[in-house]
């Protein structure tokens, strides 16, 4: 499956209604209605019940649904509920075995609901597993990892050396399965924007596509660092055209008038950036 491109969703406990409501009047692209870690294990009942009467219909904007785990025993009963029409995905936690996703991609087609599977993998053993779990199912469209639990299993900070190698890992593996590039997962601290900032710069770098927040007040840095720049729009429009005004010139690789290369990698890259801008449907920000 494909997944669609977005460049913010938000978490929100399902069962909180007044921040439901502020979720999708916030600035995220999409929401995501949380079963699992922003749940007590009082409520879990109530927030189910409150997400599935959100997807039985349209939401207002793009609806994923972070489910239990397969291990809390709740996961199924999640998928059941909410499998309705306004059901982009569901956000299967803790995996790190590639049963786990086809049990859910099985409750998804039992109920009759064609939305797709994103995975999280939150431990060593879900690292070194992500070849396999690339492929368990087609109905997966995204991997993605929950960095505050990997983290704690590899007893490492935040950022740095060993983080950076299992970012650097599922990018490589969500595209080699040729899965959509993975979005980033949530920055901890709500009073760091300049820090979110070079996080997501650098994630951009690493090959990711959006991030997931916490709070509505992390999404303004978020849109702005995922939106293609103006510039780098008109750049690729140059290199796309200068490209096909040269379709029979005996060579892939030339140089224009105003000294830029073109070169099929180049255009490759065109084409990703002007297909980002359009799956983004957001104005171009200034650089």
């Amino acid at each position: 499956m494909t997944a669609a491109v977005h460049r913010s969703y938000l978490y929100v406990p399902a069962h909180k209604g007044r921040l439901v409501e502020k979720a999708y009047a916030s600035e995220a692209d999409a929401v995501v209605l949380d079963l699992e870690d922003a749940v007590p294990p009082g409520s879990k009942e109530e927030a189910r019940r409150a997400a599935a009467e959100i997807v039985s219909a349209t939401p207002p904007k793009p609806t994923y649904v972070r489910i239990n785990s397969i291990a809390s025993g709740l996961a199924h009963d999640d998928v059941r509920a909410v499998a309705g029409p306004g059901l982009a995905a569901v956000r299967l936690p803790k995996v790190e075995h590639p049963q786990q996703i086809r049990e859910a991609a099985r409750w998804l087609e039992e109920a009759g609901s064609d939305a797709g599977v994103q995975i999280l993998v939150e431990s060593a053993l879900g690292v070194e597993a992500l070849s396999e779990l690339a492929h368990a199912t087609p109905r997966l469209e995204r991997i993605g990892l929950g960095e505050n639990d990997l983290r704690s299993d590899l007893r490492t900070d935040f950022d740095g050396p060993t983080m950076d190698a299992a970012r650097v890992r599922c990018v490589f593996v969500s595209r080699a399965a040729g899965l959509v590039s993975p979005a980033m997962s949530v920055y901890p601290r709500l009073d760091d924007p300049e820090g979110l900032r070079r996080s997501c710069l650098d994630g951009r770098g690493m090959g990711y596509l959006g991030r997931f927040a916490v709070h509505p007040g992390q999404l303004p840095v978020i849109n702005e660092v995922f939106t293609p720049a103006a510039e780098e729009v008109a750049a690729a429009r140059a290199v796309l055209a200068a490209a096909a005004s040269r379709p029979d010139a005996g060579s892939s690789v030339f140089v224009t008038e105003d000294g830029r290369t073109v070169a099929p990698p180049l255009v490759a890259s065109a084409r990703a950036v002007l297909a980002m801008a359009d799956a983004l449907s957001a104005p171009a920000r200034s650089s």
